[in-house]
C-alpha cells in the first residue's frame, strides 16, 4: 500500500465487521472474505468498498468515490470503473457482477444488498450477551469515519445505544438510558429507524428530536427514512413500520412534505422500489389523504406527478 493509500485509510479503522450476502469485511483487520476464503484485494477497490459500506442504501456519486479514494489526485476516466471492476469480480462471478454493486448511470454507485454492521465493546459485552448489531446502512453519512464529537469507538456507542433501546422497551434490567438533555445525533436517530425501534424513537423525541424536521440526506424527514425498510429489508415488521410512521403523522409529519426531489411519504410508499401500492403503510397513507373532513388530496403526490395530472 503506497502512502497515498496509507492516509485515506488513516481514521477507517473502528473495529466495524461489515456483512451482506455470503461476504464479511473486517474494518479492524481490513480484510475481506466471501464464502469463508480470505479474498486478496488491492488498496483501491478496498477502499471503493469501505466507502460504499459507508453510504450503504444511497448512491455514492463517481465524485465522490474518486475524492474519497484518489484525494487529492487527478486520475483518469477508467480508473474509477476499472476499480470497481475488480472489486465486483472480488464479491461474485462475473456473470452476476451487479449482484452486489449496482451502476446507476451518470451518476455512480450503490451496495444492491442488504448490509448489516456488527461492533463490540470488550468492556460491555458480557452484560448483554452479544456484540451490538445494526441491519442495514448504519453510518451511511458519516463520512471518513467516526465524526469527533461521536467519540473515539462506534462500537462503544452502538452497544451503549443497544443497551439503552433495551432499557427504554423494558427488555433489559441495569441498562440507563441517555440523559433527557443530552442532544441527539443523526447516527443515533438512523440505528432506531433501521430497527423500527418505536420505543428508542419516542425516548429520543421525548429527548427533543423533531423526526419530522428534513434532516436526512435529499431533505429527507425519518418518515421517508424509515419507509427504506420496504426496500432494504423485504421481511420487515409490517406492523412495526406501520407504528413508527403514525406516530411520526401523530407528532406533526405532513403528508404533503416533500423531499429535495419532489417526493412525499405517500408517494415513496407506494412505488414498487418501496413499500408497493398494496403494503399496509400505503394504504394507511392512502386512506389519510384521501379520507375524512378536508383531506389534502393530490397535496400527497409528487410534485411530478402532480403535474401530470
Amino acid at each position: 500500500m503506497g502512502s497515498g493509500d496509507a492516509k485515506a485509510l488513516a481514521g477507517r479503522r473502528q473495529g466495524r465487521r461489515w456483512r451482506f450476502g455470503d461476504a464479511v469485511f473486517d474494518e479492524g483487520s481490513w480484510t475481506l472474505v466471501v464464502a469463508g476464503r480470505r479474498i486478496p484485494l488491492e488498496a483501491k477497490p478496498m477502499l471503493l468498498l469501505h466507502e460504499l459500506l459507508l453510504q450503504a442504501g444511497d448512491v455514492v456519486t463517481k465524485d465522490e468515490l474518486l475524492d474519497r479514494v484518489w484525494p487529492g489526485l487527478s486520475v483518469v476516466e477508467a480508473s474509477l470503473p476499472t476499480a470497481i471492476r475488480k472489486l465486483r469480480l472480488a464479491l461474485g462471478p462475473p456473470s452476476d457482477e451487479e449482484a452486489f454493486i449496482e451502476t446507476v448511470p451518470r451518476v455512480g454507485y450503490r451496495l444492491a444488498i442488504p448490509v448489516c454492521v456488527e461492533a463490540s465493546a470488550p468492556d460491555l459485552t458480557p452484560r448483554i450477551g452479544s456484540p451490538a448489531q445494526v441491519s442495514l446502512p448504519v453510518a451511511a453519512r458519516m463520512r471518513g469515519g467516526v465524526k469527533p464529537w461521536v467519540g473515539a469507538s462506534l462500537g462503544l456507542i452502538l452497544v451503549l445505544l443497544t443497551v439503552g433501546g433495551y432499557a427504554a422497551s423494558g427488555k433489559a434490567s441495569g441498562a440507563q438510558p441517555l440523559p433527557a438533555s443530552s442532544p441527539v445525533t443523526k447516527t443515533e436517530a438512523l440505528l432506531a429507524l433501521r430497527s423500527l425501534d418505536a420505543d428508542q424513537l419516542r425516548a429520543l423525541m421525548a429527548r427533543g428530536w423533531d423526526p419530522n424536521a428534513p434532516q436526512f440526506g435529499d431533505r429527507n424527514t425519518a418518515t421517508n427514512m424509515a419507509l427504506e425498510a420496504c426496500e432494504w429489508n423485504p421481511a420487515h415488521d409490517r406492523e412495526k413500520l406501520m407504528q413508527v410512521v403514525r406516530m411520526f403523522l401523530d407528532s406533526g409529519e405532513r403528508l404533503d412534505a416533500y423531499n429535495a426531489h419532489g417526493d412525499t411519504p405517500y408517494s415513496i410508499a407506494k412505488a414498487d422500489r418501496y413499500c408497493g401500492p398494496d403494503h399496509p403503510v400505503t394504504r394507511m397513507l392512502h386512506a389519510l389523504c384521501y379520507s375524512g373532513s378536508n383531506p389534502p388530496g393530490d397535496r400527497c403526490l409528487a410534485t411530478y406527478e402532480r403535474e401530470r395530472a
